[in-house]
């Protein structure tokens, strides 16, 4: 006698139980074996990224992110295409990440993992930082009447700067610089001349009410370690922080580097690997990247882009502190206003204070400090590492030198960099000197100007006039002259126009 599947109950049970085997992988969302969700830790704290890795197959169409703290729902998304992710904490709880996936044959696989978040993760910062503006942690941090992840680039891009330059503490990190500079907001974003000038005040950085354009005028600039704010596309700031190690392009940190492929024109970005520049033609492919689910946009880069492109979107400086003054507590930046042998003029957080020149220091490796005294009528010629000519420094202005090379003098004016002639100028070095003022017999108020001239007589061509009261440092006489110094000018001024302070 045969028997007809089902009939007998042993083997009844075999036939379907191999039937629901057969139909267990194409029933709808019973199809977890064929994908794995896995995350970077089991604990983290408050603030610290999680990454996170779904292996779902070839086949694999979309993925959906569900969050959960503590059994309420924080983040339900939509399908995404994107199967590593990550996400940062915003508080203390119980996180549940599910994961569904959607395939191509409409079929659907879930997987959750847990994470335990306590504690705060320390504040991002360095000389090496590179903020995600839209990474989600910034969406309740106000700036102006925004908040960060909206319109805080040029926040973010100052921060950058402010640390890769040296600075650290609390007062340069995003959301206390975003406070502090709440008035510079504009509608959606930033007026990034007036943030960079204001905090230039505080931090000692110099930098220029001009734009900077030119290939070549960047690119020496960069190496002598000048950084650029600017607009890498309309209506978003990112970082210039230095050129790659054969100086052939721009490193450029950007906090938001989904805005910059999404607007960029006429412009490419490159990612190095193994010595050689590949395009990026996503925020994807370039190495680090980090894609955060519940916000759908990228974290903060670090890329390369062509000089050339620079020059045409032009380049606000940001000149790193160069000029320290001795305090108590050790060196400190400050801004040089005036220079002279004796004293000079400079500004520390916003102030304007007058310094014996001996309390500063320009030249970081603890050479002696030496002063370019111009002595040609005509002024100095002020050349770029390309011997083309940047400025014209007047005679008898007193410069920085930062190197005396074969028959050249490295210097700055006007925070501009370059050489003049050894022929053009006379070192000096910093010294003590009497104190005085202009005057007109022995009065030093008034509206009187005083003749100050190239050399110790009347036949000299006169160079400046000066008003009664200004107060000089005197150097030495010479016959019925002075020699004086004030305004970073060294100039010769006849006896009866002075009256020297008591000691």
């Amino acid at each position: 006698m045969k028997m007809r599947p089902g009939r007998h109950p042993l083997l009844r049970g075999i036939w379907l139980s191999l039937m629901l085997l057969f139909l267990l992988p194409m029933l709808p969302g019973k199809a977890a074996g064929e994908m794995l969700l896995s995350l970077s830790t089991e604990e983290a704290q408050v603030g610290e990224v999680v990454d996170v890795t779904v292996q779902a197959g070839e086949k694999a169409a979309s993925v959906r992110y569900t969050l959960t703290v503590n059994g309420k729902t924080v983040f339900a998304g939509e399908e995404d295409s994107h199967f590593v992710s990550s996400f940062r904490p915003r508080m203390e709880g119980a996180y549940e990440l599910q994961v569904t996936v959607k395939y191509t044959d409409g079929t659907e696989a879930d997987a959750s993992a847990s994470v335990s978040v306590s504690g705060t993760a320390e504040e991002q910062r360095g000389p090496d930082v590179i903020y995600s503006q839209k990474d989600g942690w910034w969406e309740t941090r106000k700036y102006g009447k925004s908040e960060l992840q909206k319109a805080g680039c040029a926040i973010f891009t100052l921060s950058h700067a402010l640390q890769r330059m040296g600075w650290t503490g609390e007062d340069v990190l995003p959301e206390t610089l975003a406070k502090t500079y709440a008035g510079c907001y504009t509608q959606g974003g930033t007026a990034n001349a007036r943030l960079i000038t204001r905090a230039s005040e505080v931090y000692g950085y110099s930098t220029r009410k001009e734009l900077i354009s030119g290939k070549a005028n960047i690119r020496n600039m960069l190496q002598k370690g000048d950084l650029f704010s600017f607009s890498i596309v309309t209506g978003h700031i990112a970082l210039v922080a230095g050129l790659d190690p054969d100086g052939r392009k721009a490193l450029i940190v950007d906090s938001a580097p989904g805005a910059t492929f999404e607007r960029i024109k006429k412009g490419k970005i490159y990612y190095l690997e193994d010595g050689t520049f590949c395009e990026a033609k996503d925020p994807g492919s370039v190495p680090g990247a980090r894609y955060y689910f519940e916000t759908g946009e990228w974290g903060g880069l670090q890329y390369y882009m062509d000089l050339d492109y620079l020059a045409r979107r032009e380049v606000r400086l940001i000149r790193p502190v160069w000029l320290f003054m001795k305090t108590e507590n050790g060196l400190t930046g400050v801004t040089l206003q005036t220079l002279g042998t004796a004293s000079s003029t400079v500004v520390q957080h916003g102030k304007e204070q007058e310094v014996p020149t001996a309390e500063l220091i320009w030249n970081q490796d603890g050479s002696a400090q030496q002063i370019a005294w111009i002595q040609k009528k005509s002024g100095a010629r002020l050349l770029n590492e390309s011997g083309k000519r940047i400025d014209t420094v007047p005679a008898c202005a007193l410069l920085p030198v930062f190197e005396v090379q074969e028959g050249r003098i490295l210097v700055i004016y006007d925070e501009n960099r370059g050489t003049i002639s050894a022929e053009d100028a006379v070192l000096l070095t910093p010294a003590e000197a009497r104190p005085g003022q202009i005057s007109l017999k022995g009065n030093t108020s008034g509206r009187a100007k005083m003749k100050m001239r190239f050399g110790a007589s009347t036949k000299e061509k006169v160079m400046a006039e000066w008003k009664t009261g200004t107060a000089v440092s005197i150097i030495l006489k010479e016959s019925d002259f002075y020699l004086v110094e004030a305004q970073g000018l060294r100039l010769w001024v006849q006896e009866d126009f002075l009256t020297a302070k008591e000691e």
